[in-house]
């Protein structure tokens, strides 16, 4: 009779142990253990990005030869690029990345840190994934070489969405046409943006049309891009796509291939030294700053 007793206990126990481990298998199928060490990484890897700011710098330009190493106010135009880059203390490093051996002597010059890249990238894109290749890092932080008047602000600001998880693939900084001359000159690059500030389209048309509507912005773009690993990768390994073969825009590679592209508005008065002009222009402004200690 005892033994009898002793054998029902046990399986008993046998039984509430299958329910159990019947109700834990459940438990997991229905949230995937993944799904909890991404919740887990989620929460730990944003403190741990490393970011890196590139500047990439051309010297060959069919319209201003020579740009980067431009004076403003007895210093080379990639020089304040840079200094506003180092002034960001989100970014774990910054490089130049240039393909002449003219700026490269120039960075050594001022103690810039420089990374020589080939001279047959096609786009700027390109020359930033090939830095990518040599320097580490999770996310790619660019500041165009050309717009001397960019801000510190601005690189932190796409450094914080960066660390907040708001950029999904791509990412770059806009603001509004101010002026509606710009709006139709084909020498300047409209972005559309859907409901989320996501880009879905950029051309040197304005787009969207205004047919049904007038209540339209139309955005530019402001130098200061960013990039996630996977993405540069991506990038080059993909040919070149047809819009993009038509308008002559690399970010149009990542669009037709659905690649998320996040845009964050700004109020900056930053533009890219395209000619002389633009050149005398910055260095007015740049002049007016130092006399104010801006």
């Amino acid at each position: 009779m005892r033994n009898k007793v002793l054998s029902v206990f046990l399986t008993g126990i046998m039984f509430f142990s299958f329910l159990n481990l019947n109700f834990s298998l459940n438990v997991l199928a229905k949230e995937p253990l993944s799904n909890s060490v991404e919740k887990l990484s989620e929460g730990t890897s944003k403190k741990d990005l490393k970011i890196v700011g590139v500047i990439p710098a051309r010297y060959e330009s069919s319209r201003f030869p020579g740009k980067p190493l431009a004076d403003i106010c007895g210093k080379p135009m990639i020089w304040w690029v840079y200094q506003q880059a180092k002034k960001v203390p989100e970014l774990n490093e910054v490089y130049v990345a240039t393909d002449d051996k003219r700026i490269e002597s120039v960075c050594k010059q001022y103690n810039m840190d420089v990374v020589m890249t080939s001279k047959d990238h096609p786009t700027g894109t390109d020359r930033v994934a090939e830095v990518a290749e040599k320097v580490n890092a999770d996310y790619y932080v660019v500041c165009m070489g050309d717009e001397p008047l960019v801000s510190a602000e601005d690189i932190s600001l796409m450094c914080n969405k960066i660390k907040s998880g708001k950029v999904k693939d791509a990412a770059l900084l806009t603001r509004k046409f101010e002026d509606p001359v710009d709006a139709i000159n084909t020498t300047t690059i409209k972005l559309v943006l859907n409901n989320n500030f996501e880009l879905i389209f950029m051309s040197r048309m304005p787009l969207p049309y205004p047919k049904a509507s007038l209540d339209v912005h139309y955005y530019k773009n402001i130098g200061v891009y960013s990039y996630k690993k996977d993405t540069l990768d991506f990038f080059r390994n993909k040919p070149v796509g047809k819009i993009e073969k038509v308008e002559d825009m690399e970010l149009l590679r990542l669009i037709e291939n659905h690649k998320i592209i996040n845009t964050f508005e700004v109020n900056s008065l930053s533009f890219s030294v395209d000619t002389p002009k633009d050149l005398y222009r910055v260095r007015e402004i740049m002049e007016h700053r130092l006399k104010k200690n801006i």
